[in-house]
């Protein structure tokens, strides 16, 4: 089921949610413990940039999936509490049977699918492929591609094809270098001046990406995103917060590579430890200011976009600037 991140509680609702499930979150973190310090600054910035209520986390106790249940009847928001409790699983250290028995149990009291749980029963397993497989079906990667080939009809299929296969293709590099004489502003410079900055190669070229991945280097460019492993992680959950898809998934998409060392990426190796909970939860709430999925969406071809003024095209979509101080609900409409 697609979530939608854009969609908030009625204002009377929010806060009861909110601390729900921030308590169900410490119930997972509590597991075999008190809670560490990565599950408490996890837990710091969901509430911070998504819940947006101010909560007293040290104060906060857990509750089990029965008050959970009684607290949160709406259907979304049971799942979209269940993801973040599995989240926080993923992200705080590693995977344990205790916790996964606790996720499994809190699915089937609520009622809903289990189908993050069974993606943590896979790294807790490590059935890695079988993780793969799930990413290759549900993240970005697949929504860039049928977008591309959407835009470009069959000869995007032979693009994509050649790249995979590491054929070099003079015209379609010559179409990217032609951005590296658009204007200073333009959308288009500044995707080549990315690209040139970071010493990354133009589709077409030898060793150069896949031309769908040019989605995801748009949302670096339009976002404001850099390429260590923090901001991957950062600029991958900002497009979870964009796209129309299980945002679920495309987390898992840079937690498996940069937090659990699954290696998903052709491009990198898997590493661990990594991802930085403020900068993910914050680049979560970025992308879901965004207007249009600039990754799946068929109807949008940055290559419509790239003479424009990059401040222009990020005002079309909606786009905010980075570093925003949080804004809780309250105080936005005392306003």
């Amino acid at each position: 089921m697609t979530i939608d991140m854009k969609h908030q509680p009625p204002a009377g609702r929010r806060e009861a949610i909110a601390r729900a499930g921030l308590a169900s979150l410490k119930a997972v973190a509590s597991i075999g413990g008190p809670p560490t310090e990565r599950a408490l600054s996890v837990m710091h910035a969901v509430r911070d940039s998504l819940m947006k209520v101010d909560v007293d986390l040290d104060a906060l106790q857990p509750i089990s999936a029965a008050e959970l249940a009684s607290a949160v009847p709406e259907t979304e928001w049971r799942e979209r509490i269940l993801r973040g409790m599995t989240v926080l699983a993923m992200m705080d250290g590693e995977p344990t049977p205790q916790r996964l028995a606790f996720l499994e149990a809190t699915a089937a009291t609520l009622g809903i699918a289990a189908l993050p749980v069974r993606t943590f029963r896979e790294v807790l397993e490590k059935r890695f492929a079988l993780v793969r497989i799930d990413l290759a079906r549900r993240t970005f990667v697949r929504q860039a591609a049928k977008a591309y080939v959407a835009n470009e009809g069959v000869r995007g299929v032979l693009d994509t094809v050649a790249a995979v296969l590491g054929r070099e293709d003079k015209a379609l590099a010559a179409r990217y270098h032609q951005l590296d004489g658009y204007p200073e502003g333009t959308f288009g410079r500044a995707y080549a001046d990315f690209i040139g900055r970071n010493g990354f190669s133009y589709p077409g070229e030898v060793g150069g990406p896949p031309p769908p991945v040019m989605r995801h280097d748009c949302c670096h460019v339009l976002g404001g995103y850099g390429t260590t492993p923090q901001e991957e992680c950062a600029v991958v959950a900002f497009q979870a917060g964009l796209e129309k898809a299980d945002p679920f998934y495309i987390l898992m998409f840079a937690l498996a590579q940069f937090e659990l060392g699954v290696g998903v990426s052709p491009f990198l190796p898997g590493m661990k430890a990594q991802a930085d909970p403020a900068t993910v939860f914050a680049g979560l709430e970025h992308g879901s200011h965004v207007n249009r999925d600039i990754v799946g969406d068929t109807s949008w071809d940055p290559w419509d976009h790239f003479h424009e003024p990059i401040a222009d095209v990020r005002a079309a979509l909606g786009i905010p600037p980075r570093g925003r101080e949080p804004v809780y609900p309250a105080q936005s409409e005392a306003a």
